[in-house]
């Protein structure tokens, strides 16, 4: 029996990237990171500032202690013409000091086709 591969719909590449993102987070790969995120990407909290690439990936860089993983949870994809809406919850968790540190905070995600791959335009992070 002969094993046909399917090509990935665009669903399929954004839960792709959106893990992707959340493995590079993990690793503090800022290369991979750079990669997944679109140009003019910005990054807003509710009720809190709005920071470019460069200060969403120096905030990655100093998040404290040792990251042991990053995973998403309950993700959603919704398209919309030429950009998706994505939401979840990110289960991250750090050892700090030797004690681990969980940390679950829920997201919102809009992608864009930036040079014919879908990547995060914009993020947010929501209230815990």
């Amino acid at each position: 029996m002969r094993v046909v591969a399917r090509a990935m719909d665009d669903r399929d590449q954004i839960i792709e990237a959106s893990e992707h993102m959340a493995t590079a987070i993990a690793r503090r790969d800022v290369s991979a990171i750079r990669a997944l995120l679109a140009t003019g990407f910005i990054h807003r909290t509710i009720g809190g500032a709005t920071t470019d690439l460069d200060a969403f990936i120096r905030g990655i860089e100093q998040i404290p202690g040792d990251i042991v993983f990053v995973r998403l949870e309950q993700l959603e994809v919704d398209l919309s013409g030429s950009g998706a809406l994505v939401t979840g919850v990110q289960h991250a968790q750090v050892r700090i000091d030797g004690k681990p540190v969980d940390d679950r905070r829920s997201f919102v995600d809009w992608f864009v086709k930036d040079s014919g791959y879908w990547r995060i335009r914009v993020a947010v992070d929501l209230p815990a």
